[in-house]
C-alpha cells in the first residue's frame, strides 16, 4: 500500500506556483518557533520530521502566533494572508461556498482551504507549506489547473473551516437520513394512514363495547391470552438457544490478538457524546487512556453541546482545548500532554432537537477512522476491545457492518435495583442476543459499544436524530439492507441508575424509542416484508414487536388475575373453560420459565449471590410496565425529548 508521498504524479498534474527557495530544515524551523516564544519540547524528538512539526503543535493545542506564519511564508517565498482577510473572504456568502470544492477529509487533514477560483486557476491557503503531501493531494484533485499556494495561520484556517462546515454538518446531522429515506426517519411519529388505522381500531372497539361489553372484553382477553401462549415459548426458546453460546466464533484470545501487528490495524474513531456530564469527564479520559490500541491510530472525538457550558469549561480545565489547568488522576504527568493529542473536542451548534444520535452524526462527519465505535461518557470498555473488534472486522466479509459488545454495570452490587438491572443485562447481552443471532432475527443494538465500518454506516444514512433509541432503529435498518450485525466477546461496564425515579426515566425513553422504531418501520408493512423477507419479518414481529406491547398489557392482566381470585364467580365469564388451560400455562408455566431463565443466567455466569434477586424479578417487571406507560404518554406529548440519565451519582467507580 503506497502512502501519499509515494504516489506517482500524473502527466496532467496541476502546475503549482510555489517558491524556488530551498525548503526550511527542522533546525531552522525550531529556531523560528523559539523566536516566537512557542514551546518546542513536544517536537524536538528526531522521530518528528519537519513536515510533522506544525501538525504536532496543532494536535497538542499549542497556540502559534500569526507572526510565525508570516515569517515562514517569507522564508518559503510564498505570500501571507492575514486572519482578517480570511474572515472577510469567508464572511461573504458567495465566497464561502468555495470551501466545498475540496473534500472535507482533505481540508481537515491538511488544513488547506480555497481562497479564489478564476477559470482554471485556484488560490489555496495552508498553515503548513512544508508538507509535500498537501501538494500531492491537490495535484491529484485539480488535474491541469494552475494552483497558487499561500500561507495563513492555523487560527485563520480553522476559523474558516468551522465557520462553513459547522452549519453544513449541523444540517446534515439533522436531515441526512430524512432526505435520503424519509419513510425510515422518525421525523414524524405517525403517518396519516397510521393515525387513521389506530383511530379506526379504537372506534371499532368502542362501538363493540357499547353493543356488548361482556363479549367484547371476552374476545379481547381471549386474543391476548392466545397471543401470550404463542409468544412465551418463542421467547423462552430464544434464551435457551442463546445458552448454547454464539452462532459465530467471536471469542478472540490474547495469542490471536498478537497475530495482527500495530501497523496492520486501521485508524479507529471513538465517538463520545457528553451532555451535562462534567463530573465524569475525567473518568472518561482515564478509561480512554487504558485502551490497548496504537495511539497514533486513535481519533477520539468528545462531542459537546454548545449550550453545555459546565462540561465545556471542565474540558478546558482538563486541557482538551489548550493547556491543562488540572490533571486526570491515574494518568502519569509526563504522558498527559502527549495523551491529549488523541482528542478532538467538537462543540456542536445548538438546535431545536438535542439528541445523542444528532451529536454522533455530527461527529461521524468529521471522523478520520475506517472503523468507528460509540461510547457513553461513563463507559469503561475492556482495554483490548478495539483490537478485538478490528480483528473481527479484518477477518469478516464486508457485509458485516456492525459488532455489538456485551454490556453490564460496574455498580451492579450497589442496590437491589442495580442487581435486577444487571441480571436483565446479563441475560440480554450474554444469551438472548446470541439466541436472536442463532435464529437470524434482526438484532436491536445497545446504545453503546457498537462498532461499525464507517463506510457502511455512511451509506446507511447514519443515525436517526429524531429517534431516542437510535441504536435499535439502526439494527433494524442494517437488517433491511441485508447487512450483518455480529456479537463480540468483550465487555463494556456502565453506571446503572441507582434511584427508581432515574431508572424509570431512562427506561421510559428506551420504551418510547422502541415504539418510535416500530411505528417508523411499520409505516409500510409491505415494503418491510419485502426488505426483510417473510421469515425475518415474522421473527421481527414476534420478538421486537411483541416486546412493545407486552409491558403495556401486563398490568391489565395482573389486575384481572388478582380480581379473578378475589371475585371468581363474578369474572368467570371472562375466562371460559376452553381458555383455562391456556391462561394457566401463561400464568404458571410462563412465569416460572422466565424466572428460571434468569436463575440459569446467574448460574452460568457464576453470579450465585444474584440468584435470590432473580427469583424476585416480577417486582422488577412492575417497574417495566410503569416506565412503558410513561414512555407511551411521552411519545404522544413530547416525542423528541431526550430524558437524560444522570451519571456520576454512584458511589462505586471503576
Amino acid at each position: 500500500m503506497t502512502t501519499p508521498l509515494e504516489l506517482e504524479i500524473p502527466a496532467y498534474a496541476a502546475i503549482i506556483d510555489t517558491s524556488t527557495k530551498e525548503p526550511l530544515g527542522k533546525k531552522e524551523l525550531l529556531t523560528l518557533l523559539k523566536g516566537h516564544r512557542v514551546k518546542i519540547d513536544q517536537i524536538e524528538s528526531s522521530q518528528i520530521t519537519v513536515e510533522e512539526v506544525i501538525p504536532t503543535l496543532r494536535k497538542g493545542k499549542i497556540k502559534i502566533p500569526e507572526t510565525f506564519f508570516r515569517d515562514i511564508a517569507s522564508k518559503s517565498g510564498l505570500s501571507f494572508i492575514e486572519y482578517s482577510k480570511i474572515k472577510k473572504i469567508y464572511q461573504n456568502e458567495q465566497k464561502s461556498k468555495l470551501i466545498t470544492v475540496l473534500p472535507y477529509p482533505i481540508i481537515s487533514k491538511y488544513n488547506v482551504i480555497p481562497l479564489e477560483i478564476n477559470g482554471s486557476v485556484i488560490d489555496l491557503a495552508v498553515d503548513n507549506p512544508l508538507d509535500r503531501r498537501v501538494m500531492i493531494a491537490v495535484q491529484c484533485l485539480f488535474g491541469a489547473w494552475k494552483i497558487n499556494l499561500h500561507v495563513a495561520s492555523t487560527k485563520a484556517i480553522e476559523w474558516a473551516i468551522n465557520n462553513i462546515y459547522n452549519e453544513i454538518h449541523k444540517k446534515n446531522a439533522m436531515f441526512d437520513l430524512y432526505n435520503r429515506t424519509p419513510d425510515q426517519s422518525a421525523h414524524k411519529v405517525l403517518y396519516p394512514k397510521q393515525k387513521y388505522f389506530i383511530l379506526s381500531l379504537i372506534a371499532a372497539i368502542s362501538v363493540c363495547v357499547i353493543i356488548s361489553s361482556a363479549i367484547t372484553f371476552m374476545v379481547l382477553f381471549a386474543i391476548i391470552s392466545v397471543g401470550y401462549f404463542i409468544v412465551n415459548p418463542i421467547k423462552i426458546y430464544i434464551s435457551l438457544r442463546g445458552f448454547r453460546g454464539a452462532r459465530t466464533p467471536n471469542r478472540i484470545t490474547k495469542d490471536e490478538l498478537k497475530l495482527i501487528h500495530d501497523e496492520e490495524l486501521p485508524v479507529y474513531t471513538v465517538l463520545i457524546p457528553i451532555f451535562h456530564e462534567a463530573k465524569i469527564l475525567s473518568q472518561n479520559l482515564r478509561n480512554m487512556y487504558n485502551l490497548n490500541y496504537p495511539k497514533n491510530k486513535l481519533d477520539i472525538k468528545i462531542l459537546l453541546e454548545e449550550n453545555d457550558e459546565e462540561t465545556i469549561n471542565e474540558a478546558k480545565l482538563l486541557g482538551l482545548f489548550g493547556s491543562p489547568k488540572k490533571m486526570v488522576e491515574g494518568i502519569p504527568c509526563k504522558e498527559y500532554a502527549e495523551f491529549l493529542k488523541l482528542f478532538d473536542p467538537i462543540v456542536i451548534p445548538s438546535a431545536k432537537v438535542t439528541t445523542k444520535p444528532r451529536a454522533c452524526n455530527y461527529g461521524l462527519m468529521r471522523a478520520k477512522g475506517e472503523l468507528v465505535v460509540i461510547y457513553d461518557a461513563e463507559d469503561k470498555p475492556d482495554p483490548d476491545q478495539l483490537r478485538k473488534a478490528a480483528n473481527v472486522f479484518l477477518r469478516s466479509g464486508k457485509d458485516v457492518v456492525c459488532l455489538q459488545s456485551k454490556l453490564n454495570f460496574y455498580n451492579a452490587d450497589e442496590k437491589t435495583l442495580t442487581k435486577w438491572f444487571s441480571i436483565e443485562y446479563a441475560n440480554w447481552y450474554e444469551f438472548y442476543l446470541q439466541g436472536l443471532d442463532w435464529i437470524e432475527a434482526p438484532i436491536p443494538l445497545g446504545g453503546t459499544s457498537n462498532h461499525f465500518r464507517k463506510k457502511g454506516l455512511d451509506e446507511l444514512g447514519r443515525w436517526d436524530p429524531y429517534n431516542v433509541t437510535e441504536d435499535a432503529d439502526l439494527g433494524l435498518r442494517l437488517a433491511r439492507r441485508k447487512q450483518k450485525t455480529e456479537l463480540i466477546d468483550s465487555h463494556t461496564y456502565e453506571e446503572a441508575p441507582i434511584s427508581t425515579k432515574s431508572w424509570i426515566r431512562q427506561r421510559s425513553r428506551w420504551y418510547k424509542g422502541h415504539l418510535q422504531t416500530y411505528l417508523v418501520h411499520m409505516r409500510n408493512p409491505r415494503q418491510l416484508f419485502k426488505d426483510l423477507g417473510a421469515e425475518k419479518f415474522l421473527k421481527f414481529q414476534l420478538t421486537f414487536g411483541t416486546s412493545i406491547f407486552i409491558p403495556l398489557i401486563n398490568p391489565i392482566l395482573w389486575i384481572i388475575t388478582a380480581a379473578s381470585f378475589l371475585l371468581p364467580i363474578n369474572l368467570s365469564w371472562l375466562n371460559p373453560s376452553y381458555l383455562q388451560f391456556i391462561c394457566t400455562c401463561n400464568l404458571v408455566a410462563g412465569n416460572i420459565s422466565y424466572l428460571s431463565i434468569y436463575v440459569v443466567a446467574c448460574l452460568k455466569l457464576k453470579k450465585y449471590r444474584y440468584t435470590p434477586y432473580a427469583i424476585l424479578m416480577p417486582l422488577y417487571w412492575v417497574l417495566h410496565s410503569i416506565a412503558s406507560w410513561r414512555g407511551l404518554i411521552q411519545l404522544i406529548r413530547n416525542p423528541f425529548y431526550w430524558d437524560k440519565t444522570s451519571h456520576g451519582v454512584s458511589k462505586v467507580t471503576k
